[in-house]
């Protein structure tokens, strides 16, 4: 009776080290993020940002939230022909929303925006959520495989002086492209040797309780389906046709941002603009940081004045407008989308898809 008091209390005391520990990360990305914010607006008067931010032209505003949302919707409809195994009717609407959420999670708990999508459309889709986190990771690469291209393209286009002030811009280029080979040789072994990485998965939980045994190999099987899910030549045409076509409309949301501000006015634009604001910002994407808070306005600053010479007010209030037009409205209708459906129904209960 002793030795199963002590196990509980081990247990108890386990899960509630992880939380903590969960806490502090969050705590330390939230305080990054601050910290990045001061460092990126430091001597900047907000009254100057501020002036540049009463300029707004309305009508490229609005045009560059439509952007925002039709890249949402690409990468939407990229999701389907992927998921096109697991259903052939899913519904472009319900992964649209799923897609919508995933934002605006984000921008609260980053990097639970991916799980947040694979639960949303397992709930309303009824298919396995695990498998639908599985096709998510292979988004993931592919948007790597397409930013390497992006970044590529910006080297040949601006050159040297993008490689003078960013010199760890070769170094991540070959992070990256080792990254993407090394995910699609594991990729490839984990679906062709499927039988053998769950019996590992088996091995290892096999010291735990029979329902946590069964529920890690039953999750690790679905996930590896998720990675199998492109199966026919029509959905690897539409995947990869959609790829670039998402990443051109990121780029041109950048480049009709700077419209926004009427940054035409000091010097003459061209879609290059986009491409590399896009290019550098989506490290600073990348940040754990909620919403990329700090990490984006950094990166943005610094390719608008040091590449593309703009000064120093009017690349802030250009980072700033554009973060906010891309986080917000996510943030807004994810919350009425989970209104809607029940925060509850789609995060907590579990009873009505246990395959998942």
């Amino acid at each position: 009776m002793s030795i199963s008091g002590n196990s509980s209390n081990k247990t108890i005391f386990d899960l509630s080290r992880i939380k903590v520990k969960n806490f502090l990360m969050y705590f330390f990305s939230v305080l990054l993020g601050i910290g990045l914010l001061l460092y990126t607006f430091r001597g900047v008067s907000l009254y100057e940002i501020q002036d540049e931010l009463f300029r707004i032209n309305y009508f490229y505003l609005i045009l560059f939230v439509v952007v925002v949302f039709l890249g949402t919707y690409i990468r939407a409809l990229r999701w389907k022909y992927i998921l096109y195994s697991f259903k052939k009717d899913i519904e472009l609407k319900n992964l649209f929303y799923a897609t919508i959420i995933g934002y605006g999670v984000n921008v609260i708990l980053p990097r639970f925006g991916e799980i947040s999508r694979a639960l949303y459309v397992g709930h309303v889709e009824k298919i396995s959520r695990s498998s639908a986190l599985g096709t998510i990771i292979i988004e993931r690469i592919l948007d790597l495989i397409f930013l390497l291209f992006s970044v590529t393209l910006s080297l040949f286009l601006f050159g040297k002086d993008l490689s003078d002030k960013y010199p760890w811009i070769y170094k991540s280029l070959y992070f990256g492209l080792t990254l993407v080979l090394l995910s699609f040789a594991l990729l490839f072994a984990i679906v062709k040797y499927k039988v053998n990485v769950i019996q590992v998965i088996e091995k290892i939980f096999s010291r735990f309780s029979l329902g946590i045994f069964v529920r890690a190999t039953e999750i690790v099987s679905k996930i590896i389906e998720g990675f199998a899910s492109l199966k026919t030549k029509r959905n690897y045409f539409f995947t990869f046709l959609f790829s670039p076509l998402l990443w051109f409309v990121y780029s041109l949301g950048s480049y009709l941002g700077l419209y926004m501000l009427n940054m035409q006015e000091y010097q003459n634009l061209n879609f290059a603009f986009g491409l590399i604001i896009m290019s550098i910002t989506t490290f600073g994407i990348m940040v754990p940081i909620p919403g990329a808070t700090g990490s984006y306005h950094m990166f943005c600053k610094s390719v608008l004045t040091m590449i593309l010479g703009f000064n120093v007010q009017i690349s802030l209030a250009y980072a700033v407008l554009t973060h906010l037009l891309s986080t917000i409205p996510f943030v807004l209708i994810s919350l009425v989308i989970l209104w809607i459906q029940g925060f509850k129904k789609i995060f907590i209960n579990e009873n009505e898809n246990p395959g998942s």
